[in-house]
């Protein structure tokens, strides 16, 4: 059978917001993207969407603070340009903005930015909007409200690429974010219909209930993160850790429509388009486990651990 030629992915970044509970441990922001839409209709996931061309601009860079072209080059592997590799984290604020209301910036204090009363948060929801509809761009808001973009509170935490036999893909850099105090996360009730703030492990319970239905990475993701048991602790884990791209494979079998991780035994018989005979799941995934696949069963993803 000859091969279908995969679709070039599409640059993007999405932002894991995190957010201190007490009296200990923390909760995670998901938005559920439209039904309609189409790509991960239904799904929860985490704020983001297309890096743009104008995102990489020297200009937004002096209005920016805690990354350099160079720096945001370095990061990415000197795979792209300083100014694509840049574009990443102007994304990651702008749309975690757009989709959750939340903007990552510094005051003239040099403070993070707070809206503290209800006149400050009209305002702002009125410049989402604006950007929502390409009205006004993130630098001519920053300007305008003299603020400085606060690329540092970004961390890189991981990079996924939608497997090649999706008819839309993305090359995706995800990012933590600690939840800043004086501002409030809503999803934007557009391209996406409610927002909800769960702990990794209450997240992942509500996906095998079928309550939340979480797309592959960000099951993946929360799974990663329920190991933690603090902010601190998740983004001190980042600054040792090598990140590497991970391609899934997805397939179909008699079960049902399939995704392999990289790390699962079977993937690379998988990846040269040849199906196992008889194909064995492993077990349901368990507290603990490292998921190496995930199989749809009634409209959604269940995680299930394969070893050797």
């Amino acid at each position: 059978m000859d091969r279908i030629m995969a679709v070039i992915p599409k640059k993007a970044a999405t932002v894991i917001v995190l957010r201190d509970k007490k009296p200990e441990g923390f909760d995670v922001f998901l938005l559920k993207r439209h039904e309609k839409s189409s790509f991960m209709g239904g799904n929860y996931v985490y704020p983001g969407g297309r890096v743009d061309r104008d995102d990489g601009s020297v200009e937004l860079c002096s209005l920016s603070k805690g990354m350099t072209l160079e720096g945001a080059q370095r990061h990415l592997g000197g795979i792209f340009s300083p100014d694509e590799s840049f574009a990443h984290w102007i994304a990651a604020i702008r749309e975690l903005f757009e989709e959750a209301g939340v903007f990552l910036a510094y005051d003239q204090r040099g403070n993070l930015l707070q809206l503290r009363d209800r006149d400050e948060r009209e305002k702002f929801l009125h410049y989402r909007e604006l950007l929502q509809k390409g009205k006004i761009s993130i630098g001519e808001m920053a300007q305008k409200e003299n603020l400085v973009l606060a690329l540092d509170q970004l961390h890189y935490y991981a990079h996924w690429i939608t497997p090649e036999a999706r008819p839309e893909r993305f090359d995706t850099r995800f990012f933590l974010a600690r939840y800043p105090s004086g501002q409030e996360a809503s999803h934007d009730q557009k391209e996406t219909t409610a927002g909800i703030w769960l702990t990794p492990r209450n997240a992942l319970e509500e996906n095998l209930k079928g309550d939340v239905i979480l797309s592959p990475p960000t099951l993946k993701t929360l799974e990663d993160l329920s190991r933690f048991k603090s902010i601190d602790e998740v983004v001190n884990s980042q600054r040792k850790e090598d990140i590497r791209p991970i391609l899934p494979i997805l397939t179909k079998v008699t079960s049902g429509p399939l995704i392999i991780f990289p790390w699962d035994p079977e993937y690379e018989i998988f990846q040269k388009g040849e199906i196992p005979s008889p194909v064995n799941h492993g077990r349901p995934s368990q507290q603990g486990d490292n998921t190496t696949r995930v199989l749809m069963k009634e409209n959604r993803w269940l995680p299930y651990c394969r070893t050797k």
